[in-house]
């Protein structure tokens, strides 16, 4: 089974509690008397409460915990509690002590002290060790073997915490957060929480969009707070991945998460440009191009844009700063439809040509595309004094003939 998160208004431990608890009451795999039990035995006299809400006119689970005149906790403690209380599975239990661990170690290194050193006052609270706690439970009984998720949206602006007023995202959640596909988001205040940063991170194995499935159950968890003009939900998704059989894998559509990098350019000349979007798709882009734009004061311009996979995004950013000496990138998440691929080798007339191969395949029809590599024609047409468009057809047309002949 897969699971997606969708964290386009950010992720919070009582959210991600609530839409786990839904996936797995409709999986008949744990309840909320679960909830009551491993609540009970992690911190005593902590009262759970759950009730059904609406968040933008979504039907939610929200969780409220309480606890009376809760301390202030260290790491040791919290790691204590969740190991002595006997409530949990290992596996579970593992994973709630690693996803605290990786919180004292965000935290230590902001504050600029030892991690047994860390004490917690938010993230010690009762509603957070339960957040992370029984989330983690919940999750091991789902026993996914894929996660994915949308971008984690961290919000704007300022919040408020004991330290005072602080930048969005806390200091906690940043380091969190390193290495994950985030965006601000369209709300202000603080989207994403470090429990919610935390749990992202330990769950998560691949920030894309759903992939093909059959869906088997919906959960929904609810923030405290409504969004104005949002959903304040994080929706789990439970589903059976999908295998082709029949016609190979590469024959269906495939939706990929990528992100698209812009930046627009009036001080470069055509050459240096053109040298910029070479380098770039050296550096792993998966696409550059390249569009005539009036700018402020009438100025002609180029805006760049960079098509990139998520996890080398800032890094293809870092590029396009360097290459072109730009003092600003935007970035935007967006999906793209895509046949798979494929480059191969052909025995044609001329020798080896590589070719890009790519097919479709449909209950009623299959169709095969199959084109010489540009750089290969080109090669062959200057060292044989040959027609460009005269062998590229010729290359065509012979490779649909013998498609099934490869060279090894």
């Amino acid at each position: 089974m897969i699971l997606h998160f969708d964290f386009s208004t950010g992720a919070s431990g009582d959210k991600i509690l609530g839409a786990l608890l839904e996936l797995c009451e409709t999986r008949e795999c744990a309840s909320f008397a679960d909830v009551q039990r491993i609540a009970a035995a992690l911190v005593p006299n902590v009262q759970v409460r759950r009730e059904q809400v609406l968040r933008g006119g979504v039907r939610a689970t929200h969780i409220t915990v309480e606890e009376p005149a809760a301390p202030v906790r260290h790491w040791h403690e919290i790691r204590a509690l969740i190991e002595g209380s006997g409530a949990l599975p290992q596996p579970a239990c593992d994973l709630a002590l690693s996803t605290f661990k990786a919180i004292a170690e965000a935290e230590a290194a902001v504050h600029g002290v030892a991690v047994e050193q860390v004490h917690f006052h938010e993230v010690g609270a009762a509603d957070s060790i339960i957040d992370i706690v029984i989330s983690s439970f919940l999750f091991d009984a789902l026993s996914p073997e894929a996660v994915y998720a949308s971008p984690l949206a961290l919000g704007s602006g300022t919040f408020q915490c004991t330290h005072g007023e602080l930048p969005v995202p806390a200091p906690a959640t940043a380091r969190l957060i390193e290495g994950l596909v985030v965006m601000v988001g369209h709300h202000k205040g603080e989207l994403t929480t470090p429990t919610g940063a935390a749990l992202a991170c330990a769950f998560v194995t691949n920030f894309e969009p759903l992939p093909a499935c059959q869906p088997l159950a919906l959960g929904y968890g609810a923030g405290t707070r409504e969004l104005p003009h949002g959903v304040n939900v994080v929706r789990a998704l439970l589903g059976k991945a999908v295998t082709t059989t029949g016609s190979a894998p590469e024959g269906d559509f495939q939706v990929e998460g990528c992100v698209l990098l812009e930046s627009n350019i009036d001080h470069l000349s055509p050459e240096a440009l053109a040298f910029a979007c070479e380098e770039l798709l050296t550096a792993g882009a998966l696409d550059v191009w390249q569009e005539s734009i009036t700018m402020k004061k009438g100025r002609l311009a180029v805006k760049l844009s960079v098509l990139a996979y998520p996890p080398q995004a800032q890094r293809i950013a870092e590029c396009i700063a360097e290459l072109t000496g730009t003092l600003g990138v935007r970035s935007s998440y967006v999906e793209r439809t895509v046949i798979p691929r494929a480059v191969i080798e052909l025995e044609t007339p001329y020798g080896v040509v590589p070719f890009k191969a790519a097919a479709l395949a449909r209950p009623s029809a299959r169709t095969a595309w199959l084109r010489p590599e540009h750089d290969a024609v080109a090669a062959l047409a200057r060292s044989r004094g040959l027609n460009y468009n005269t062998l590229y057809e010729e290359l065509v047309a012979y490779a649909t003939e013998h498609a099934g002949e490869r060279a090894d």
